[in-house]
């Protein structure tokens, strides 16, 4: 979060024009501050209402939002969203609606003061809500956005210490401790994952007081304790906080399936913490986000920053070797463990170990909870399985029998279409907008391009410009700009539902008269034709056993 000075925005939006849900939205500049005026579509200049300054931004690497003040003197500091977010990736002004996983009916995904009891938590350091009576707040913070002190707890003692010159020379040279700063990178792995899971993690007040509490004073939790205060880390299907777990059921029943697959890993993105906990890794007690992550690069370059922002890895952590640090024992024969070739993509740790089945930011993204596939997390669970998201034209039965074959796995009783028909293509058929969204987006992922071939790809995602969700229909534009004939391709995913069915038959119309390989030759098992049509009877059968649940992912 940062104060909304002209060289803090990702675009500059003076005099930006936007319509939404029948209201018509002018950004104008006046010196330094940006104001936002509205008034009803289509009327007169003149209807515009009183301008209301955008105060805070929020975000700078994938998507930026804007907050505004309310101008009503009864609600004090609290804020308002503009309705549009920045997408920085595409350059574009993009409804918040249409940023999110959120049911298609949602009109807004922020209300007034959610930024006062919700963002500032975490997307500033030491904030307090301090709301008052009728939705007024009256915030503070110590710094906007995530500064040294909330990694490194206070500094007072710190800068006290060191205006010694002796002692920062001695310091300097790594000569003596520093108890005065906390550095998680010297903390045992728990209290290390704690400094970053005080936000990456899903987290609950433990009640209504603790709440109040935290938005008067923040709570007195400080990087390198042990525990948080006031809040608990709510893992799923855990025995701890019972009468915390009580409240949250019956308060929000779908709490945990909002969050978590039915096994309980993590399926959104800004949490990791969980994962991380959940992981067999962990149980070593060195197992830490700091294994793999530096938030100090050594190299300040542009080249390295810009590189190093996309995962904040430390070198040669994109890759084998965060395992292998650990794992050295199967560095020398990769292929014996994964039965791949050494330079396959079923050979890298990460996609078989760390899949991409969770979901932010309109894309998929890597579990932190390390674990191995099988074919019974997405028999049981629905979530697509490490193997099928690479092979993404197999069927479940053949992932099964592979993991029998080659680690001994029980054979689960599989179903007919389960033992017949890609199970990537049945969950973009059957399967909820998180399972369509992380299929359309693996059916983007060169690797699973390379595996399963790309051919069949078309259809199914033509088929998703037409999603009734928005994330799933940027996913499918997205993976079918990856395609021959597609490169570049033009779709606005926030249009409603007759110029999504337009695009889709124009696009349907430019890939089997371009695009399609006229001799054929499409596999039974993707639920085609061997023209390309699809077997519309099990298609349409499909469909119709859609689960229809409304997903919400809180990311």
């Amino acid at each position: 979060t940062q104060v909304a000075a002209p060289e803090n925005f990702a675009a500059d939006p003076d005099g930006l024009k936007l319509s939404r849900h029948g209201t018509d939205y002018h950004v104008s500049r006046d010196g330094r501050a940006y104001f936002v005026r509205t008034k009803p579509a289509g009327t007169a200049d003149s209807a515009y209402d009183a301008p209301r300054q955008i105060v805070l931004l929020t975000g700078s690497h994938h998507l930026q939002v804007f907050w505004t003040e309310t101008k009503d003197e009864r609600l004090g500091r609290a804020l308002s969203q503009f309705p549009f977010a920045y997408s920085i990736a595409e350059a574009r002004w993009t409804p918040m609606t249409h940023t999110f996983l959120v049911p298609p009916e949602h009109q807004s995904v922020y209300s007034t003061g959610d930024w006062n009891d919700g963002c500032i938590n975490c997307h500033t350091t030491h904030g307090r809500g301090r709301p008052g009576p009728d939705g007024a707040f009256d915030s503070r913070v110590g710094e906007f956005g995530i500064s040294c002190e909330a990694c490194h707890s206070g500094g007072k003692e710190h800068i006290a210490k060191h205006r010694n010159p002796a002692r920062r020379f001695l310091q300097h040279l790594g000569i003596g401790d520093d108890d005065t700063i906390a550095n998680p990178a010297k903390m045992d792995a728990a209290t290390a994952n704690l400094a970053c899971g005080q936000c990456h993690s899903v987290w609950a007040f433990k009640n209504a007081a603790d709440d109040a509490k935290f938005q008067r004073e923040h709570g007195k939790f400080r990087p390198g304790m042990k525990e948080l205060d006031l809040r608990w880390i709510t893992q799923p299907g855990g025995t701890d906080h019972p009468e915390q777990r009580r409240e949250l059921a019956a308060t929000d029943p779908h709490y945990f399936q909002d969050r978590f697959w039915g096994d309980g890993m993590l399926r959104m993105t800004g949490r990791e913490m969980n994962a991380t906990m959940a992981s067999p890794c962990a149980k070593g007690g060195h197992f830490s986000c700091l294994s793999c992550h530096e938030m100090h690069p050594a190299k300040t370059d542009p080249a390295t920053l810009k590189e190093w922002r996309s995962g904040q890895l430390k070198p040669g952590m994109d890759g084998d070797q965060a395992c292998l640090q650990c794992h050295q024992d199967l560095k020398a024969n990769i292929p014996a463990h994964t039965f791949h070739a050494a330079d396959s993509p079923g050979s890298s740790c990460y996609n078989c170990h760390m899949p991409h089945t969770s979901y932010g930011l309109l894309r998929a993204l890597r579990s932190h909870q390390v674990s191995s596939p099988t074919a019974r997390e997405t028999l049981d669970h629905g979530r697509p399985n490490a193997c099928n998201l690479c092979h993404l034209d197999r069927p479940l039965a053949w992932t099964a029998t592979k993991l029998t074959e080659w680690y001994g796995h029980p054979t689960p009783e599989l179903s007919a279409d389960d033992r017949t028909f890609s199970s990537a293509a049945q969950l973009l058929l059957k399967g909820d907008a998180s399972q369509r969204m992380l299929i359309v987006w693996s059916m983007g992922w060169a690797p699973a391009q390379k595996a399963s071939g790309h051919d069949w790809l078309y259809p199914y995602l033509i088929f998703g410009l037409n999603d009734p969700y928005a994330a799933v229909r940027f996913g499918s534009w997205k993976s079918l700009q990856s395609l021959t004939g597609f490169s570049g391709y033009e779709y606005d995913y926030t249009v409603e539902d007759l110029q999504q069915k337009e695009a889709s038959a124009l696009a349907y119309q430019k890939w089997w008269h371009e695009v399609r390989n006229p001799q054929g030759g499409y596999r039974f098992e993707t639920l085609l034709e061997p023209t390309g049509f699809f077997q519309q009877e099990i298609f349409d059968r499909m469909l119709q056993l859609r689960d229809r649940r409304k997903v919400y992912l809180s990311e």
